[in-house]
């Protein structure tokens, strides 16, 4: 008698909450063929205007467990904002947010990659990254099956602080480059001659939340820095992004926020409990 092969489901419990997955039809197919949706009001006005300071004081004055990078001209990027609570902790598990991470990355097993403050000035030299099959980021793999199930490796949610409109900054993309087989031919274009470049124009407080090898740049503003904030998701396997690890104060802080408590677990495949009992 040939022995049975035990499998993975004999073992786990693989349920991953895929069924409570809500997206629209609608959205589904546009985010499929743009690579992006719109998310508007994530924010209020003064939400924005306290993530807005709070960033602008961490770029001088850092909190334990937050870095500031500033090499890149006129650009700089705050690292594990997260860590500063407040708004942030609360935009991190944003409704708006939450409601399509279940679609697009993998069920209910997802968790927070990264979380940063982003603040470009006149002079920056931001780069369209390359997206699609031809971007060299293993992470940013995107898959969409025929029957409408997607898989995306990072998802990420760029929020407007300031109003960016065109012409001032605005967030812009290659829409649909996010499936492209071929490398693009703009690396050394400048970014006001790249004819396909869409500028996706923000209020305050309003976000975009799209798939990471979707091409992408923040154009630089003519006059004042326009200030951004960014939290990365990934399926629950993929490991924080190095420097933002959840510190034991802001897992505390968390501790009764079903949430963000979710968010912010250690790398899982199999989720706890998940085990099956012989």
């Amino acid at each position: 008698m040939r022995e049975k092969i035990v499998t993975e489901a004999d073992v786990f419990d693989l349920q991953i909450g895929a069924e409570k997955a809500s997206m629209s039809r609608e959205a589904k197919h546009f985010f499929d063929i743009t690579g992006y949706l719109l998310l508007d009001e994530l924010l209020t006005a003064e939400q924005a205007a306290e993530a807005k300071d709070t960033l602008a004081t961490l770029l001088h004055s850092p909190s334990p467990g937050i870095r500031v990078d500033s090499s890149a001209p006129s650009q700089s990027e705050i690292l594990n904002v997260l860590e500063a609570g407040g708004v942030f902790e609360e935009a991190m598990a944003h409704d708006g947010i939450l409601s399509y991470l279940g679609s697009l990355i993998w069920g209910q097993q997802f968790r927070l990659i990264r979380s940063r403050g982003i603040l470009v000035g006149p002079g920056s030299r931001p780069h369209l990254n390359q997206g699609g099959k031809a971007d060299p980021r293993r992470y940013t793999r995107y898959r969409c099956a025929w029957e409408g199930e997607f898989r995306c490796l990072m998802v990420t949610c760029l929020i407007a602080l300031s109003d960016a409109s065109e012409g001032k900054g605005a967030f812009s993309v290659l829409p649909g480059s996010h499936k492209s087989n071929l490398p693009h031919p703009y690396a050394e274009v400048a970014l006001e001659d790249i004819a396909p470049l869409q500028e996706i124009p923000l209020k305050a407080g309003s976000g975009v939340l799209f798939a990471e090898t979707l091409s992408h740049v923040v154009k630089p503003p003519p006059n004042e820095a326009q200030t951004w904030l960014e939290f990365q998701y990934g399926p629950s396997y993929m490991v924080s992004w190095p420097g933002c690890e959840a510190s034991p104060e802001l897992l505390a802080r968390n501790s009764n926020h079903h949430e963000r408590r979710h968010l912010l677990m250690e790398p899982y495949y199999h989720p706890a409990g998940s085990q099956k009992k012989k």
